[in-house]
């Protein structure tokens, strides 16, 4: 996903789509990873709850993105937009990995307190 931020300097038209193609294909993987989340973490009776506000949240986020994607351009580049889109996914990740924690460790807490 960060093959995005070297278009930027790259003029090779097909070097940019190249690099383009393979941050999209990361992305796709990535999405899926993340839409299987609720499935994962949540009792089956909340899944659906949990997708339908995941969901809203993505469209707004969207909303909110297009337009500032639009503010961005207008007044620099697309550069600082290729370096954000590249490194958003990154700082997903580490989200990922410090916010969800495995399920020995809620079953070691939560045994610890009674």
């Amino acid at each position: 996903m960060t093959l995005l931020i070297p278009t930027v300097a790259i003029s090779n038209f097909t070097m940019i789509i190249a690099l383009f193609a393979i941050s999209t294909f990361s992305y796709a993987a990535w999405s899926t990873m993340g839409l299987t989340f609720p499935a994962d973490l949540y009792p089956s009776d909340a899944v659906a709850t949990v997708s339908g506000m995941s969901g809203a949240a993505a469209g707004i986020g969207t909303i909110i993105s297009t337009f500032l994607i639009g503010k961005i351009t207008d007044r620099y580049s697309f550069a600082p937009v290729l370096v954000g889109a590249s490194l958003l996914p990154i700082v997903a990740t580490v989200l990922v990995f410090v916010l969800i924690r495995p399920q020995a460790q809620l079953t070691k807490s939560s045994g610890s307190r009674s």
